[in-house]
């Protein structure tokens, strides 16, 4: 019960790397907490308890401990979550996070309303009008 009423913790946590490119930025190297949070612009308050959080969900590595440990990707995180590798698929994972995890929010509503939760409700657009119009954009035409 506790790991399903907690799991959003975990995918935040997740979301939230990829919407900072946690895993681009280390792309194949290591980097202190400090010298992470830094280039990716986060407060110090929080530096450690983020990566602490990668690594203990398993999408960082931590070599050494303390403000002299350094961080980097797993070898599923290098090939999947780094935006510099052919292989990358957090593009699913941004649109989760963009898109989903709102939505999902408003599950309670949904059901005591039958009305729908996603964009119709927020802004009267069609749901693939609205995915097409961010989209359409970054995707190349295929015949």
């Amino acid at each position: 019960m506790l790991e399903v009423g907690f799991g959003f913790w975990g995918s935040k946590v997740l979301l939230t790397a990829l919407q900072m490119e946690v895993f681009t930025k280390l792309d194949d190297q290591s980097l202190t907490g400090e010298e992470l949070g830094k280039a990716l612009n986060i407060h110090p308050r929080g530096i450690f308890d983020f990566f602490d959080a990668l690594v203990a969900l398993g999408f960082l590595y931590r070599d050494g401990d303390g403000s002299s440990g350094r961080y980097r990707n797993t070898e599923a995180t290098a090939q999947y979550l780094n935006k510099h590798q052919p292989g990358y698929m957090g593009g699913f994972f941004e649109m989760c996070n963009d898109r989903l995890f709102k939505f999902w929010s408003d599950l309670g509503p949904a059901l005591k309303t039958g009305k729908p939760q996603n964009e119709t409700k927020h802004n009267q657009k069609p749901m693939y009008a609205s995915l097409l119009s961010k989209t359409s954009k970054t995707l190349p035409c295929v015949p």
